[in-house]
């Protein structure tokens, strides 16, 4: 049987288990020779007539099991039914996902050619999956140490000088004037708001652990989310401006995991902008393909070349009382709802932070039938 117009980068007809194919003219390789000797497994299944409409030799070695090679209804539950049941192919024609068969873990690639037809490229990445599970392993380990190395020189440091400054006090407590004591006992204060500060924001860090995602108009959550700091940027004379109206899409986020990333890119923002000459921050948002980019500019002292080539390393900061978690936060939380930060900055002339934000799926589906009519 052809499959007329369905792989639409090929030029050609294929028809059932020959592995014949038209379409490359006069040249001795044609599409057959090229689906007999790729390294991945293909299979085509006909959905309709629920039959195995092609293979190449090679989907027999990848799944290794004769039986299961011709046997439609197995092939159907162990790649696809997962997919269709959840009704996966509605809002896109291309799936990857990985199924588990005989010990062995399989890459899978389905594309959904026009309603009757699924067409699968099969891979054994049980070995690459070992090896990236052990880079990953060892990964985490070293980070695992850069940040316990950080949290040792944070909280070693106030905690010495809180040390220091209780030994000296307690060996002058009959010497020292009541004003010298309380001079002491505002350091070992200040050294104690430093460590509380860092368990504060490692606790902010473990928080997000999961997300809830959600989908939202952007211009309602931007609005609550203004709402609650403009009084206070404007107490220290930051103008809050909006370029451009945030009403272009629903988006899907975590209110609490976005609230959290957007204070921490708004509250650099407000260092930055410390005793410069009209203070503001501009926010404008554009929609591309499938993701809001949102955007947050300041006109503050900007970033220095070197400062931003560690600008999301742990502990890595230019405050003299911050602790170089903030953005190492916001990274994640953002990564947790399939986000992206990108940041562009000038000395002396300001910094430019962007986020991608996947627009809502419904929406998209809405928009596309819109669209149509």
């Amino acid at each position: 049987m052809k499959l007329k117009h369905e792989f639409h980068s090929l030029e050609g007809e294929l028809h059932t288990e020959r592995g014949i194919v038209s379409g490359f003219g006069d040249s001795s390789w044609g599409f057959a020779q090229i689906l007999e000797h790729i390294d991945v497994g293909i299979l085509v299944l006909d959905l309709e007539r629920q039959a195995i409409d092609y293979r190449n030799p090679l989907f027999y070695q990848v799944l290794q099991d004769e039986l299961l090679c011709v046997d439609y209804q197995a092939l159907y539950e162990l790649l696809l039914e997962s997919l269709e049941e959840a009704n996966r192919f509605a809002h896109c024609a291309h799936i990857n996902h990985q199924v588990q068969h005989q010990g062995r873990l399989l890459g899978c690639s389905v594309y959904k050619i026009a309603q009757r037809y699924r067409c699968i490229f099969l891979r054994d990445i049980t070995e690459q999956a070992r090896l990236e599970s052990i880079a990953q392993a060892a990964n985490a380990m070293d980070n695992i140490g850069f940040i316990f190395s950080g949290i040792r020189h944070e909280i070693g440091n106030p905690l010495n000088s809180l040390k220091m400054a209780l030994s000296v006090l307690k060996q002058n407590l009959d010497n020292f004037s009541a004003e010298t004591v309380s001079d002491y006992v505002d350091r070992g204060l200040a050294d104690i708001a430093r460590m509380e500060y860092l368990l504060k924001s490692l606790k902010t860090f473990s928080i997000f652990e999961h997300v809830d995602l959600k989908d939202l108009p952007l211009s309602e959550f931007m609005g609550r989310f203004l709402s609650l700091i403009e009084r206070d940027f404007l107490s220290h004379g930051i103008d809050i401006q909006l370029d451009s109206s945030l009403d272009i899409a629903w988006v899907r986020i975590d209110k609490r995991a976005l609230h959290q990333a957007l204070l921490n890119i708004f509250n650099n923002a407000a260092d930055a902008l410390q005793e410069r000459h009209a203070p503001a921050i501009r926010i404008s948002a554009e929609l591309r393909g499938q993701l809001v980019w949102l955007t947050i500019a300041d006109n503050g002292c900007g970033i220095s070349p070197e400062q931003q080539k560690h600008l999301f390393q742990p502990f890595n900061t230019s405050k003299p009382h911050g602790n170089g978690l903030g953005l190492v936060i916001t990274r994640k939380l953002l990564a947790m709802m399939n986000s992206d930060i990108d940041i562009e900055s000038q000395p002396q002339q300001g910094t430019r932070v962007t986020i991608s934000l996947p627009v809502s799926p419904a929406a998209t589906v809405e928009f596309l039938k819109q669209d149509q009519m």
